[in-house]
């Protein structure tokens, strides 16, 4: 093959799209639809007309003139605005393309005027509200883009709170003057209307805000269940790649027993990563007696689990209290200088405690390594995780008991 054909193969390998396993290459499996999002630069107000451009994949001026046209339609494109900014949110990821029609901010600010004047003329031909009534609804309406403004920057910031106390004053002033001058007299009709106006000033200021602030508690819940399943990850290598890799290390002078420990870890791997729906439908007991023949193959010692109440289904907390009481397990046949362990596993009073201890060497847990992770990370760390509990008391001289302890939900 000469070497231009074989660049060839090569740059086309590289530059193909990846091809899911097991899936025909043939067929192409398109992305899931992107979520709409606002720019965070490029923008005018706020960015609603560049996000809605960049989803839909048009020229961003054709978008904002349809909003400025929709103002004329009764405030429909005033709505339809309001509404896009005040449930969407902003990404740095979001970039304006390069645009047909340049025009510039201040352009684009002056049309947005036009749009409020014929939102504002719209709703006077409409309705018949007299414009005394409408145009402190628009300052209303200036103090509420303020603080959506601030809103979107941030709440980290002095700016963002004076333009916050700026804006529901504008607020508050509108709604207070547009009530001035609605006609009282009208009785129940009246009164109802200055009631509405005044949630609606409410609703404008802090609706945006409840929004922003239960979806900055959504990214906060989602980065911890993302830190919670990678300290998961990290404590299931601990426990079964590393612990085999350094059983591996010592043994290496002898084939046959390296070669059952890496099979001995390929099937627990391929359980962990593959059978977890099989997993769901373990008991606890049955899980820990699991546990105790695990390490029992790997180090060649005697376990004895004793289990005491009523078995229950393994959950995700259950099987983290069962892992936990395997890595005392394996520190006592790695460090104990024992040959028989004693487990005991027990679900009484709406509680599941697991007792591993031994009558080897002990140890002082004062003196445990920072760079050692068994009991911080896979015994202390998982039962924190989960709202457990892990107590170790050892002895020189005369062993150690660990005790894992989980108060079970109430169903």
């Amino acid at each position: 093959m000469c070497p231009e054909v074989g660049s060839a193969m090569i740059r086309g390998m590289t530059n193909a799209s990846p091809v899911p396993y097991g899936a025909d290459p043939s067929r192409a499996v398109a992305g899931p639809y992107p979520t709409y999002r606002r720019p965070r630069s490029g923008r005018v107000i706020s960015g609603v007309a560049g996000g809605l451009a960049v989803h839909l994949g048009v020229d961003v001026f054709y978008v904002r003139l349809a909003f400025i046209v929709g103002a004329f339609l009764s405030g429909l494109g005033v709505m339809a605005y309001a509404g896009l900014w005040m449930f969407s949110k902003t990404s740095v990821e979001v970039v304006l393309p390069e645009r047909r029609h340049q025009l510039s901010r201040p352009v684009y600010l002056l049309l947005a005027v036009v749009g409020g004047l014929g939102f504002m003329a719209s709703v006077t031909l409409v309705s018949g509200v007299p414009g005394a009534v409408l145009v402190p609804l628009l300052v209303a309406g200036i103090g509420a883009v303020l603080a959506w403004q601030a809103y979107d920057r941030g709440l980290e910031s002095g700016r963002s709170y004076v333009s916050i106390i700026g804006g529901a004053a504008l607020v508050l002033a509108g709604v207070v003057v547009a009530v001035f001058f609605t006609d009282l007299s009208g009785g129940f009709a009246a009164a109802l209307i200055a009631v509405l106006l005044t949630l609606a000033g409410v609703a404008a200021l802090g609706v945006p805000l409840v929004v922003r602030l239960w979806d900055s508690l959504a990214e906060e819940r989602a980065a911890k269940a993302a830190s919670e399943e990678r300290a998961e990850i990290a404590s299931r290598l601990h426990d079964s790649v590393l612990q085999t890799l350094a059983l591996i290390q010592k043994r290496s002078d002898d084939p046959a027993e390296v070669s059952r420990l890496a099979r001995g870890q390929e099937r627990e791997l391929r359980q962990w990563l593959f059978d977890a729906e099989e997993k769901i439908h373990q008991t606890v007991f049955a899980a820990v007696e699991t546990a105790c023949g695990e390490v029992e193959d790997l180090f060649g010692i005697r376990i004895a689990p004793v289990t005491v109440g009523e078995d229950l289904d393994l959950s995700e907390e259950t099987q983290a209290v069962v892992l936990a009481a395997r890595e005392a397990m394996v520190n006592a046949a790695k460090h104990a200088g024992v040959e028989k362990l004693d487990v005991y596993a027990e679900i009484l009073a709406g509680e599941l405690s697991i007792f591993v201890r031994d009558r080897g060497a002990g140890f002082d847990p004062a003196d445990i390594p920072e760079d050692r992770h068994g009991i911080r990370d896979s015994i202390e760390g998982r039962m924190e995780r989960i709202g457990g509990t892990a107590r170790i008391r050892s002895t020189l001289g005369e062993g150690t008991e660990v005790t894992v302890s989980y108060r079970l939900p109430v169903s």
